[in-house]
């Protein structure tokens, strides 16, 4: 990624994507718990670059 703080959508994307990948590699009792740290990844991604939160 170009900058943690502001990452371009397509290394974003790309960096997702390789998450996935390497999750559904891994064995089925390991997923859930990667699923949950790519998921708050996103979210706190989303929250950061979400306007309307920096505006309140």
């Amino acid at each position: 990624m170009s900058d943690a703080s502001n990452p371009e959508p397509r290394d974003l994307s790309e960096a997702t994507r390789a998450a996935l990948d390497e999750l559904e590699s891994a064995p089925l009792e390991e997923r859930a718990a990667g699923y949950r740290q790519l998921a708050d990844a996103l979210r706190s991604e989303l929250e950061q670059s979400d306007p309307s939160r920096s505006a309140g």
